[in-house]
């Protein structure tokens, strides 16, 4: 009897032991099941870093060609802004023409008026000195128009070489004839184009010294502050635009002077 009682206890703890093993074999599932999921969720990390990389990399591309298009455009921007002072002069220079033709009209009429009032008295209608004066200054009129108007239409050529050689000769012949102003002023323009910015800026403070109170002096002051601007003088650049803002409110001159300003604030000059 006793070993039968042996028998069935060992029958017994074996049948326990199966029932034991199931129950403990989720727990030691756990740990396997957390380190099968974790390259998952790597790998899901690794996509989401790959894909903000990938965006980063676009979006520096976009900034790069944006950056290789701004070169060119602010290029052709300065390129325009050089023609329209141009065209302005030009406008500049048909008003002041205008003005000449009216003044040598009046001048016409009221020469007209003294030769008929001679006759009338009886004298001769011939001026003094047998008319030699007003020829000579006829010619001196024509060839100071000549001077002025060749190095006018070399600048608008974009002929820059010529046109200041053609200035120069002005001012050496009439400095001051009824242009000189204009021709001081383009002159500057002409070094500027060329980007002889030393010589544009002593020309423009010439011009300021001579003449301040010359109908140019807003745009020959705003010029001292682009070639200032140019040479990298900054600080004297950003003295001298403020000043055109506050000296000539409401010009053309001050709202470019604005403008570069603006664009130093950017630019951090």
């Amino acid at each position: 009897m006793p070993p039968s009682r042996r028998t069935g206890a060992s029958n017994s703890s074996t049948r326990r032991d199966p029932d034991m093993s199931l129950r403990r074999l989720p727990a030691l599932l756990v740990p396997v099941l957390l380190l099968a999921g974790s390259p998952a969720r790597g790998t899901a990390n690794n996509k989401e870093l790959e894909a903000r990389a990938n965006e980063m990399d676009a979006r520096l591309a976009t900034v790069e060609r944006a950056n290789r298009t701004l070169v060119p455009m602010q290029q052709q921007i300065e390129a325009a802004r050089a023609e329209l002072r141009t065209v302005r002069g030009q406008i500049d220079e048909a008003r002041h023409e205008l003005g000449l033709l009216r003044q040598q009209q009046r001048d016409l009429y009221a020469d007209l008026d003294r030769r008929l009032l001679l006759i009338e008295n009886g004298a001769s209608g011939q001026p003094q000195g047998g008319g030699a004066a007003p020829s000579e200054e006829a010619i001196r009129d024509s060839d100071e128009a000549a001077v002025y108007g060749d190095a006018f239409s070399a600048l608008k050529a974009g002929r820059y070489p010529d046109a200041s050689r053609g200035f120069q000769l002005y001012l050496t012949k009439y400095p001051s004839g009824p242009r000189a102003d204009n021709a001081a002023y383009w002159l500057g323009e002409s070094y500027y184009l060329q980007k002889d910015c030393n010589s544009a800026l002593r020309t423009f403070q010439d011009l300021l010294i001579r003449r301040p109170d010359t109908p140019k002096a807003p745009d020959a002051l705003l010029m001292v502050g682009f070639c200032q601007y140019e040479l990298k003088a900054f600080r004297n650049a950003r003295a001298t635009l403020t000043r055109v803002t506050t000296a000539y409110p409401d010009t053309e001159a001050a709202r470019r002077a604005a403008e570069r300003l603006a664009r130093m604030d950017v630019e951090k000059r």
